[in-house]
């Protein structure tokens, strides 16, 4: 594992039992670096991490904090934000899936920034239509970087692939950055999900993040309106 993913890992261990305490500023980067024996450009990115798991914020002027919330409620409030699949959500008995396109595609700029890798590396493109009880209910378009899975199968694509991460590669699926948006149909849903040409979409764009900090997927995940909810916890 890089050494900025073990410097994220340890800080964030801190946060979560209370070493660290809510709204406490960290260390100066510099303090940091001697006590990790790293470089700034190390810490830089291993603050980055934490900075997106909604951990910690920086402050200009001010320096680094632990997000205002107590460190004792942490693990509660940090499982909150853990990604739940389709299938997990509804149960595996109850979702069927049907895969559109599974490919190895290099990837665009677009897709390379939203996974910060480089432009052209290799990605896997999926787009999956996802059924409750048979009954089309939304379309799924992920990029998930071929150097973190270069085994995964059509099998593996048909079921959940928080379960796969999870169950055949180890790895804990930790958070994802949403962006709910709304628009008109495109030709992939009016096809795949039976909605008329025109009608509004809910449209919801993540980027997950495994429990080292890597990105593991960029999806976009449309479905029609009147299926459309939300639940969120909000920590201040």
């Amino acid at each position: 594992m890089a050494k900025y993913q073990d410097i994220a890992d340890s800080i964030r261990e801190k946060i979560l039992i209370g070493e660290y305490k809510y709204s406490q500023k960290l260390p100066y980067e510099r303090v940091l670096c001697v006590h990790y024996n790293c470089n700034k450009e190390t810490m830089k990115r291993a603050l980055g991490i934490l900075v997106k798991e909604g951990l910690i914020v920086r402050r200009r002027g001010s320096g680094t904090f632990v997000k205002d919330y107590d460190a004792t409620e942490a693990h509660k409030d940090f499982q909150a934000f853990h990604q739940n699949s389709f299938t997990k959500k509804y149960g595996a008995e109850n979702v069927q899936t049907e895969v559109i396109c599974f490919d190895v595609v290099r990837a665009s700029d677009e897709v390379a920034s939203r996974l910060q890798i480089r432009s052209g590396d290799f990605v896997y493109h999926l787009i999956r239509k996802r059924s409750l009880h048979h009954v089309p209910k939304t379309v799924e378009i992920t990029y998930m970087p071929l150097s973190l899975f270069p085994n995964i199968s059509m099998n593996d694509v048909q079921g959940s692939l928080y379960t796969y991460i999870d169950e055949k590669i180890g790895i804990k699926v930790q958070s994802g950055h949403k962006l709910i948006t709304a628009g008109l149909s495109t030709p992939l849903e009016q096809e795949y999900l039976n909605v008329p040409k025109d009608q509004p979409v809910m449209q919801v764009e993540q980027v997950g993040y495994l429990e080292n900090g890597s990105i593991f997927e960029y999806s976009i995940s449309r479905q029609v309106c009147e299926d459309f909810e939300l639940a969120s916890v909000e920590i201040f």
